[in-house]
């Protein structure tokens, strides 16, 4: 029986999945960050053997040697060689007994695929990065943004966690605007902080005390503050409202900006903010809905579509692999 190996390598978590041609999931395992771009290598691979060794771990005896394929999914995989990554995936694979050859693919490449069997159309991925991206022949062609924080990332939960970090400053200086979000970001990053009760400094003074905390920590990490304005949002505060208008508004622009009006190829829609139940992602799919009917999708999982391109590779075609992607995401990827 032969059998198919995807991984999704992301910098807060790894996911292994192992199917066979009949869609029936054999062995999975969700680990830590396993990416060596943004890890380092001793650590990510590390992970990634951990990770694989449980994930195999059920498998009846013998059955790794049965792996045909394997497709690992990693974000920023093209500023490695890819047969230098390759290599050294399959040293860590070797040891759990898998002796195929991985292939690597940009994550934008499994968030389409965990969204629909098609070969050509858009993703839109937006976690704790942002990127638009064109696919044909599930291959990248074309994209926006997707440049990194300190670039770009519009629509991002690290772009919606600074702007809630702004919302909050902006409460506390001269233009005194209220929002719900000061107190949720104060909780957020200080606990319960005091200043002097009706000190005429004690706004500066939390101030000073916020953008302490924040540049105290990876810039990054202000991705976990986007919760905060989703919640804020979705009680009707206005403030986190407009940050919320103004991240699905960016994404629809980018998604029009490479997509034609009248295409009909799915639009898949990926990371914890526009895949995730957000509203974000509600005002996003409205949109997208309102300008492409019916082609919207919500990914899956990405370790599973990572298997299901292996399945791909190792042989499975036609509608044989579209009844597969129906058994291992359900038959209508919506």
């Amino acid at each position: 029986m032969d059998l198919f190996l995807g991984i999704d390598v992301g910098g807060t978590g790894t996911r292994v999945a192992v199917v066979d041609a009949d869609g029936r999931v054999l062995g999975s395992a969700l680990g830590a960050g396993g990416n060596p771009i943004t890890h380092p290598r001793s650590t990510a691979f590390g992970v990634l053997a951990d990770t694989l060794g449980t994930a195999v771990a059920g498998l009846a005896a013998g059955s790794v040697r049965s792996v045909r394929a394997m497709v690992v999914g990693m974000a920023g995989s093209g500023s490695v060689p890819a047969d230098v990554l390759a290599s050294e995936l399959a040293t860590v694979a070797g040891t759990v007994g898998i002796t195929c050859t991985p292939e690597v693919v940009g994550d934008a490449v499994t968030a389409f695929a965990a969204g629909t069997p098609e070969p050509d159309g858009v993703v839109v991925i937006a976690g704790t990065g942002a990127a638009t991206v064109r696919m044909t022949g599930r291959a990248w062609t074309d994209g926006i943004d997707g440049d990194g924080w300190l670039l770009g990332d519009i629509g991002s939960a690290f772009w919606l966690g600074r702007k809630g970090v702004q919302a909050a400053l902006a409460a506390l200086d001269t233009r005194r605007e209220a929002t719900t979000l000061l107190p949720a970001v104060t909780a957020a990053l200080l606990g319960a902080p005091t200043a002097k009760p009706g000190s005429p400094a004690s706004g500066l003074w939390l101030r000073e005390r916020i953008v302490e905390a924040v540049t105290a920590q990876a810039p990054i990490a202000l991705a976990r503050l986007a919760p905060l304005v989703s919640v804020a949002a979705a009680e009707g505060d206005p403030v986190a409202e407009r940050i919320v208008a103004a991240a699905a508004s960016a994404l629809v622009s980018n998604v029009s900006a490479i997509r034609a009006p009248d295409e009909r190829t799915p639009i898949v829609l990926a990371g914890s903010v526009a895949g995730g139940r957000t509203p974000v992602a509600a005002l996003l799919r409205a949109e997208l809905d309102a300008g492409w009917p019916g082609c919207v999708r919500v990914a899956g999982d990405c370790g599973l579509a990572a298997a299901w391109l292996a399945a791909l590779a190792g042989g499975v075609r036609g509608a044989a692999a579209t009844e597969l992607h129906g058994s291992l995401f359900g038959r209508v990827a919506s």
